[in-house]
């Protein structure tokens, strides 16, 4: 009885020992100091994200999960993105619940919501890889009804990498990015089937000087409303109209020239530009002076500062906020 104990003990623990299993993860601590109309308030937020993996073959099953404190509010626990990726053959699969980031085709444009019971299957053929997307019920669903679906492919030519995506009666998204003469460039333009919806265009282009980077970023819509991505990687002020860009009114372009360079270790970046009034709504300018550096402790300290006119105004003078922001990071 005590080997058969030994015995199962010991398989066990090799299980738990060789089992392809990781947990990684972010956390972060953001203080805020605001200053709007008069009124000075200080708030503050506290992030925790952990990524649990496990994998066997070619197959990973991927589960994340993000536990926050925003403010005076009590701290949720939310499981984002739920999937698994495999291979049949020379297809790729990935199949569940899961979210695109700005860095993807169309992602400064479009909100890179968390998709449900979706399944994207691509493969490449030569050079290029190509694809089918088809999301399934709920609110995933075209103009015409039926349940949302969309094919893609990009290919790099000469450096330069095309892409593609086509949602059957909404969208067509085209781009290419690559760097030329020392130029890095990404342009995308989104063409909607409505036109009361209107195209949108996303260029960025930078170059580097010496020790100093420079580039200059906008995106062009033909009416308010046509962005919804409102978590950018690049503009310091978002001219989306949902709520994590706090309701921006009358909003139909962004244009912005980023200066940025590293001193002794710390990298300071200044950011200016202008939100564009769609019809009678006024532009409104914006600057943001960052520095971030990564301490021997192993965290990021980054501080920021944000002077940023209100959106929304037709007549009248234009009102100021400044904010002040603290935010130490860690990954793990």
């Amino acid at each position: 009885m005590k080997k058969l104990i030994a015995a199962a003990v010991a398989t066990s623990v090799s299980a738990i020992a060789f089992a392809d299993v990781s947990i990684t993860g972010n956390a972060n601590y953001e203080y805020f100091h605001k200053e709007d109309s008069g009124y000075n308030t200080n708030y503050a937020d506290t992030e925790i994200n952990l990524s649990i993996k496990g994998k066997s073959g070619d197959t990973t099953v991927v589960a994340n999960f993000e536990v926050d404190s925003h403010g005076d509010a009590s701290t949720a626990l939310d499981i984002e993105d739920t999937y698994i990726t495999s291979k049949i053959g020379d297809v790729n699969v990935k199949a569940g619940n899961f979210a695109s980031g700005t860095t993807a085709l169309g992602g400064e444009i479009d909100q890179g919501g968390r998709a449900t019971n979706k399944v994207d299957l691509s493969t490449t053929l030569g050079t290029a890889k190509v694809g089918y997307a088809q999301e399934f019920g709920g609110s995933a669903t075209d103009a015409d009804g039926t349940d949302s679906a969309a094919v893609y492919a990009s290919m790099p030519i000469g450096g330069v990498n095309f892409s593609v995506k086509e949602e059957s009666d909404s969208y067509t998204l085209m781009g290419l990015s690559g760097a030329f003469s020392g130029v890095d460039f990404r342009v995308e333009q989104k063409d909607n089937d409505s036109s009361a919806t209107g195209d949108v265009l996303f260029y960025n282009v930078g170059t580097k000087l010496g020790d100093i980077e420079v580039s200059y970023a906008a995106i062009d819509a033909d009416k308010a409303g046509a962005v919804t991505e409102g978590d950018s990687a690049i503009f310091a002020q978002e001219m989306a109209t949902d709520a994590d860009s706090t309701g921006k009114t009358g909003v139909d372009g962004v244009s912005q020239i980023t200066v940025g360079t590293t001193v002794d270790g710390t990298a300071l970046k200044l950011r200016v530009g202008e939100l564009r009034g769609a019809a009678t709504y006024k532009d409104a300018g914006f600057s943001r002076i960052e520095a971030s550096r990564t301490l021997a402790s192993g965290a990021k300290l980054v501080v920021s500062y944000d002077d940023y006119e209100d959106t929304g105004v037709t007549t009248g003078a234009m009102s100021d906020t400044q904010l002040l922001e603290i935010d130490l990071s860690i990954a793990f």
